[in-house]
Parts: structure tokens; C-alpha cells; sequence
């Protein structure tokens, strides 16, 4: 299970006697979040780059650990390291990022060094006075396009932030939030390909970006932004309107849907708005990202008929295999799988117009601030299941819209499983009243979101956008179960719901 690296690292993981580290590595990565190793075997882990931040109180490594899963596929993740020694109350303050070590053979504590403040404020020295770390396979380049701005307040208030996403993310006092990347790709990085194309086509609704590290060549480990005073992350924003609503139809009960959506529209009218501003905030990005600059790889190109066709024969592939899976969940998708078919048959020889695109990739509630300005654009890396070419794809805007679409649907889903049974009757009681909340919030993006492209031509006509959005919906939420049914089972109802209700619709 343990691979060979060369003997450059083996020196420096000897040298600081935690040689024969890489199984408790793998077996550290494989309960984070970020690992996506949940229902995956390891059959190869391997340290395949290294070098040595700090020597002593604490020994900081920077590695790169290569881990190959039985389904052929390798992942290269970011995973600094940190030892200190045994009874430091490190093990007390972060225990989460702990990574079990038998003290009997090296008396030492072996940490994630992400967790560890003494790290952070490296990284922050290091992009500041724009270092290079040579490594034992490369470098890694820190840059800052203004070091000055770069103060990062006071270091005592590090605050990891406890959220269920691809990287680790810091808020450093109240001036920096640093995002440790995780999964390290080679190649291009969509991260900062449109991060950088929406700040260069002055696109405002963006975290500023206040400095970088990359590994050789453009891979990005760290991104610095300035922290975001007064900001609600949209999921905390839409779930606070759904616990006030369901608070509400707890005292009411059974109501019809007229009456429900009634309900929605008196009491939710701030949520409603909010909806309206987001739809015309993602159309502004999509304009944007449709001027990219010619014979870039942000250049867009036609919608063609051949990319209907092919979006079709993909979506009905990625049911197929999710429905090859053994899992009895599946069962009731199985009982339509025709039906789900034909809504991906629906594009075929559709009027193409329109424009193929970069895109988000993965927008949802959770990947949107509100501030005093407005609603920001977090995280640009595409969805984590996906791969890397396939996150840099051009395609329609529709797609991201139709991710935005079905955050509503989770978050109404989602606020009943935090308030009672999801079988229960008051949760069957309170579906009603959340559909109608998703509804109502998706009618108003949608037409918002219309209203701000305007006559631009970036869509096909309105009957075949419609047609095509739809698609990508059912598209998303067959992505959704597969998800779900690797890192949270419990939740696979919540996009299976969607899929049963529209096909038998």
C-alpha cells in the first residue's frame, strides 16, 4: 500500500524520524471531506514532494502526498505537516487535524500543519515577501500583486472554519481569509483562470485577491483574499427564511398550494429579493465570461447541435452508471429510468443559438456571500467529483443556473432535516410549504436572471433554453445522488425527491 519516493524526501521524513508515515497519512486523509475518499479503496500512497519549512519547535514539512485508489485514479493532496512533541497542547486545541502516530516507536505528536497558527503565519509571510521554496521535485512561488496590503491583523484570532468543502479555509483577524487548497492538480487551474478573467473583464462581485502560492507550474495551494466584513454565507441566509416559514406552518398545518405559496409570498419577501439580486448578479458573470478574450482558453464558442447531442448521450451515461451501482436506495430511479431519459432526449435537434462558455461550475448557496454591497462569488474550483478537464469545458450558461436552481430545492429539503424526521408527518406537512418556498425563490433568479441578459446573445431562443435547463437540473441532481450516496447517505432523498416528482409529472 505504501509507495516509493526518491531519496531526497526519504531523507528529510528520516531526518525527522517519521519515515514510514504514509499509511497513517492516507488513513487521515480518507476522513477529511476534502479527500473525497469516502467508499474508495487506497491501493498505492506515496510522498512525492517535500521540503522543510521549519527545522525545529514546531518542524513544519510542506508535502505532497500522491494517493492511488483502486479505480485506477490518483490524487495528489496538499498536506503539510507538523511535529511537535508529546503532551504539546496542540492536541488539545486542534484535535481534528491530529494524524495518529504510535508514540511507543517515535515519541512525537504528527499533525496537519493547516491547524496549526506557527504554519499560517508562514504562509502569510511567505506571500508577502513573495518567496520561492524550492522542493524536492520543484518550487513552490508565493506572489502578492500588493504585499502592503497584506496585514494580517492579529494572529491570536486564526479561526478554521468548520464547513463542509474541498479545501480548508482561515479567517486570520479581521482582515485576511486564506484558502488552503487541497486536491493539487497539474495543469491549468480553473480556480484561477476565472478568478483572474472575471477581475480583468472588471466583473466586482468577487473576494479580492490579495496574494497566491502556486506549485510548479500554475498549480495554486494557497489563495489569500481580504476578509468580508458583515457577510452571511446564502445557504445561513436562505435557512434562517425556511425556519422562520416552517416555524409558521407548524401553527397553520395542512394548506393547499395557493394558499402555501401565498404564505411564501408575504412572509419571504426579503428572501425573494435577495433571489432577484443573485439572478442578475450570475447573469453579469456570465456576460463577463462570454467577452473572454479570443484564442484564450476562456474564448467562447457556438452552442452547436453536436453539443446537444453530446450533452444528451452524457447525460443519459452518467445515470446509467449511477444506476449500475448495487445500492437498493436506487431502486425507485431505476422504476423511471425512462422517464428520466426522455428529459435528456428532449435537446436533441433543439434550435442551438446561443453561446458555449467558461462557467462556475459548481454555484450553489453555499458558494455566495451577501455583504453591505451585495452577494459575492466564492470558489471557482468546479464541482470536486468532476475532473479537472472536465471542470475547464466550455459550456452553457444554463448549467450554472441550473446548479443555482437546485440549491433551493436543497435548502428547503435541508431545513426540514434539521427540524424534525424526515418520514415523519410534520416533515411531509412542512414539504409542501418548502416546495413552494423553492418555487417561489426559483421563479424569481430565473426571471431575473432574463432580465439581465436581455437581448444579449448568449442563450438559445426561450423555449429551447427553458428545455435546455430543465435538462441540466435532472442532469445535476443524478451528479446530486451520486454525491450524496458517497459522503452523505442520509441526504440522497433530498435530489432523489426531485427526479421521482419530475418524472412522474
Amino acid at each position: 500500500m505504501i509507495g516509493a519516493h526518491d531519496a531526497a524526501v526519504t531523507g528529510i521524513l528520516r531526518h525527522h524520524r517519521i519515515e514510514g508515515c504514509e499509511e497513517a497519512l492516507g488513513a487521515y486523509i480518507a476522513r477529511q471531506r476534502w479527500g473525497g475518499a469516502q467508499g474508495r479503496t487506497m491501493s498505492m500512497i506515496a510522498i512525492v514532494d517535500a521540503a522543510v519549512i521549519s527545522e525545529s519547535a514546531p518542524v513544519l514539512i510542506h508535502t505532497l502526498t500522491a494517493v492511488t485508489f483502486t479505480d485506477g485514479q490518483t490524487t495528489r493532496y496538499a498536506l503539510p505537516l507538523g511535529i511537535r512533541r508529546v503532551g504539546d497542547p496542540i492536541a488539545e486545541r486542534m484535535p481534528d487535524f491530529i494524524i495518529p502516530w504510535p508514540e511507543a516507536a517515535h515519541p512525537i505528536v504528527l499533525y496537519d500543519a493547516v491547524g496549526d497558527s506557527t504554519y499560517i503565519e508562514w504562509l502569510l509571510d511567505a506571500v508577502r515577501e513573495q518567496r520561492v521554496l524550492p522542493t524536492t521535485s520543484g518550487t513552490v512561488r508565493f506572489s502578492s500583486p500588493n504585499p502592503e496590503a497584506l496585514d494580517t491583523g492579529t494572529l491570536s484570532s486564526v479561526r478554521h472554519l468548520r464547513v463542509e468543502q474541498s479545501n480548508t479555509s482561515v479567517e486570520v483577524g479581521d482582515a485576511i481569509f486564506l484558502k488552503h487548497l487541497r486536491r493539487v492538480e497539474t495543469g491549468a487551474s480553473q480556480e484561477l483562470e476565472m478568478s483572474d478573467a472575471l477581475e480583468a473583464a472588471g466583473f466586482k462581485h468577487l473576494a479580492p485577491m490579495l496574494g497566491r502560492a502556486v506549485v510548479d507550474p500554475a498549480a495554486p495551494l494557497v489563495l489569500v483574499q481580504r476578509f468580508l466584513h458583515n457577510s452571511t454565507e446564502g445557504w445561513a441566509l436562505a435557512l434562517t427564511s425556511l425556519r422562520d416559514l416552517y416555524a409558521n406552518a407548524e401553527s397553520i398545518g395542512h394548506a393547499d398550494p395557493a394558499e402555501r405559496r401565498a404564505m411564501v409570498d408575504e412572509q419571504d419577501a426579503a428572501f425573494l429579493a435577495e433571489s432577484m439580486r443573485l439572478g442578475r448578479v450570475i447573469a453579469e458573470m456570465h456576460l463577463a465570461l462570454a467577452a473572454g478574450a479570443p484564442g484564450t482558453a476562456m474564448s467562447p464558442a457556438p452552442l452547436t447541435e453536436e453539443s446537444l447531442n453530446n450533452w444528451a448521450n452524457t447525460m443519459t451515461g452518467e445515470l446509467d452508471r449511477l444506476l449500475a451501482r448495487d445500492e437498493p436506495a436506487l431502486d425507485p430511479l431505476r422504476d423511471v429510468r425512462d422517464a428520466v431519459v426522455a428529459r435528456f432526449d428532449q435537446i436533441r435537434g433543439l434550435s442551438p443559438g446561443g453561446l458555449l462558455t467558461r462557467i462556475h461550475g459548481d454555484l450553489h448557496l453555499g458558494q455566495l456571500l451577501r455583504i453591505d454591497t451585495g452577494w459575492v462569488i466564492l470558489d471557482f474550483e468546479g464541482e470536486p467529483d468532476r475532473t479537472a478537464a472536465e471542470r475547464r469545458q466550455l459550456s452553457s450558461p444554463l448549467r450554472d443556473v441550473a446548479a443555482m436552481l437546485r440549491s433551493f430545492d436543497y435548502a428547503a429539503a435541508a431545513a426540514i432535516i434539521e427540524r424534525t424526521a424526515p418520514d415523519s408527518a410534520e416533515a411531509e406537512i412542512l414539504r409542501g410549504y418548502g416546495e413552494a418556498w423553492a418555487d417561489a425563490n426559483r421563479d424569481a433568479f430565473w426571471s431575473s436572471y432574463l432580465e439581465a441578459i436581455g437581448s444579449q446573445p448568449i442563450l438559445p431562443a426561450p423555449g429551447p433554453s427553458l428545455v435546455l435547463r430543465r435538462a441540466f437540473e435532472v442532469q445535476k441532481a443524478v451528479y446530486e445522488i451520486g454525491y450524496e450516496l458517497g459522503h452523505r447517505p442520509a441526504w440522497v432523498p433530498i435530489p432523489l425527491r426531485f427526479l421521482l416528482r419530475g418524472a412522474n409529472s
